[in-house]
């Protein structure tokens, strides 16, 4: 009888143990409208990118390796995410996976990603409200908003760099790396570069 009881004892602790190393919490998410490429450690690959700011105007991306159960991504759409973070039991992961199982539990908010409405490269017809009048070396602009990059002409250099933020009538540009040729005339690229480096805020009309 006493060995009986000593070992409901012992079956006991090993459950209690067992009960208690399983951590779960709950995160809310944004997950961003576009994939981007990265490496998950057994090549290339693409992954979400999330951030946990209460605004998506404001994120700050990173890049999620792991899979969620039960989310479905959605191109051009930003998603509010509530989930489920499990801690599993290391011993038990592959050595390539996550050591965290994500579980939704619900979708929050979900809408268009504003971005994509300037995604297009774009021609200049005017700078600061002055007609251009020359049909060749026109200035043009391209935004690749799912890679957050930045390109074009300014109707002699080529110029390429980094959109460091968009939101709804925002624009944040940083560095960028230009050629350096000469022209016959230069008025034109003058006053477009003069023009680009003081962009911060846009309008998309029709």
């Amino acid at each position: 009888m006493t060995i009986l009881k000593t070992m409901s004892v012992v079956i006991l602790t090993v459950m209690l143990t067992s009960c208690s190393t399983t951590k779960k919490t709950t995160a809310t998410y944004w997950v961003n409208s576009a994939k981007v490429d990265c490496d998950a450690g057994v090549g290339k690959t693409t992954c979400l990118q999330i951030s946990k700011a209460e605004n998506h105007e404001n994120a700050e991306w990173s890049n999620f390796y792991a899979p969620i159960n039960g989310f479905t991504f959605e191109p051009g759409y930003l998603q509010k995410i509530e989930v489920t973070e499990t801690q599993l039991d290391a011993e038990g992961v592959p050595a390539d996976a996550s050591s965290i199982q994500y579980d939704l539990i619900k979708v929050l908010e979900k809408k268009q990603d504003p971005k994509l409405a300037i995604h297009d490269i774009w021609a200049a017809t005017h700078i600061n409200g002055k007609v251009i009048e020359s049909t060749s070396n026109v200035p043009t602009l391209e935004l690749n908003t799912t890679e957050m990059r930045a390109s074009g002409t300014n109707g002699c250099n080529n110029y390429t760099g980094q959109i460091k933020n968009i939101t709804s009538d925002t624009i944040e540009f940083g560095a960028m790396a230009s050629t350096r040729k000469m022209c016959m005339d230069m008025a034109i690229p003058d006053r477009f570069d003069k023009a680009f480096n003081s962009i911060s805020t846009y309008k998309k009309k029709g």
